[in-house]
């Protein structure tokens, strides 16, 4: 048993997941595991240049002596979740109903890592994230990267890095959680802050970028419009007049410049093509062309399952100019006062306590 609880030096939300894991089971769990949520900046699907945000998941974990999966979420402490290994499928969990939302993920996983062959038994796991689902961090991803990292270590699996992204891409289309491709997925599982992650589409090599945007003097603002509509598909490119990968490669190039400011223009390029088609909300459209109006290097509008979020690429002096700017003209249209996130440090995924199998590169 791994307690966190008594440990005046542990981060809060790991204080946190540790009280009421020992709360809701009476006991503490044999381990916790996280994984941070991660942001699309340019491309969609297979093609992509993603980056970490501090935002994530933990999952507090306790193997079985059965077969049984029992769920419980501390961002919904009303309700509980069991199956058996054996009766995990694609489709059977009810996605989009309230009391469902948040099991799939995990069982997904589950489900994908029996599919190849990955031997293990039931296990106690809870989860919590940090911020409300769908707006923005992908945490819905997070939940399943922590979920495979956790197994993994628990049961001594051999699963390599890119085997957990596939898993975790191959689980979230098979069970249809919304639009998330392989390079959200990468992201959350292999990077900490300073470092993107570009993959072109045409294989599953990642290309590693430096992007420190403390040190360029810049912020990504994640703006959560709190509009929930339809479904995630409406943003995706594969549709649109473009190749995402020459997208992806021009932000690689910017990059490799050492040019984080050169990603602004393609950001908003990238919301103009998506507007023009149709697939972006009128919240949206006014996040981006507003936080444009204010300073803002460049935005676009991003989808987190059923949200409707933008980003922002915007130098820090003016954050603050952006922010108000928004809510003002947020306000004039009669909408709610967006949510703002700006990412700061980010906690590379894996065990935060508890056994753990060893430390692999990045790959």
């Amino acid at each position: 048993m791994t307690d966190l609880v008594s440990q005046l030096d542990a981060a809060l939300d790991l204080r946190v997941v540790g009280h009421f894991y020992k709360k809701l089971h009476g006991k503490h769990p044999a381990g916790y595991w996280h994984a941070p949520g991660a942001i699309t900046l340019l491309g969609d699907g297979d093609a992509a240049l993603a980056m970490a945000v501090r935002w994530g998941a933990i999952a507090a974990v306790e193997p079985r002596k059965d077969d049984t999966i029992m769920l419980r979420s501390i961002n919904r402490l009303g309700e509980k979740y069991k199956s058996n290994l054996a009766d995990l499928a694609p489709n059977a969990y009810g996605v989009g109903a309230a009391t469902r939302d948040w099991v799939v993920e995990p069982l997904a996983v589950l489900w994908a890592m029996r599919e190849a062959g990955h031997r293990f038994g039931g296990a106690t796991v809870t989860v919590m994230t940090d911020i409300p689902r769908d707006s923005g961090p992908a945490v819905s991803v997070a939940i399943a990267c922590a979920t495979v990292l956790a197994f993994r270590d628990l049961y001594g699996l051999d699963i390599r890095s890119a085997e957990s992204v596939e898993l975790v891409g191959r689980a979230l289309s098979a069970f249809r959680v919304p639009v998330h491709g392989p390079g959200v997925a990468a992201a959350s599982l292999l990077l900490d802050g300073g470092v993107a992650l570009a993959r072109d589409g045409r294989d599953t090599a990642n290309q590693y970028l430096p992007l420190n945007l403390g040190s360029a003097g810049l912020r990504l603002l994640i703006i959560d419009t709190r509009v929930r509509q339809g479904t995630a598909e409406m943003l995706r490119t594969d549709a649109l007049d473009v190749d995402e990968r020459d997208v992806v490669q021009a932000g690689v190039a910017s990059l490799r410049r050492g040019d984080a400011e050169g990603l602004g223009p393609l950001l908003t390029s990238a919301h103009s093509r998506a507007r023009d088609a149709g697939r972006t909300s009128a919240e949206q459209n006014l996040a981006v062309t507003t936080a444009v109006a204010a300073g803002a290097l460049g935005a676009r509008a991003i989808a987190d399952r059923m949200g409707r979020p933008a980003i922002v690429l915007v130098p820090t002096a003016r954050v603050a100019a952006v922010r108000s700017s928004i809510v003002r003209a947020f306000g004039e249209s009669g909408w709610r006062t967006p949510r703002f996130m700006t990412s700061a440090a980010v906690r590379r995924a894996g065990r935060i306590a508890g056994p753990t199998t060893k430390t692999e590169s990045r790959s």
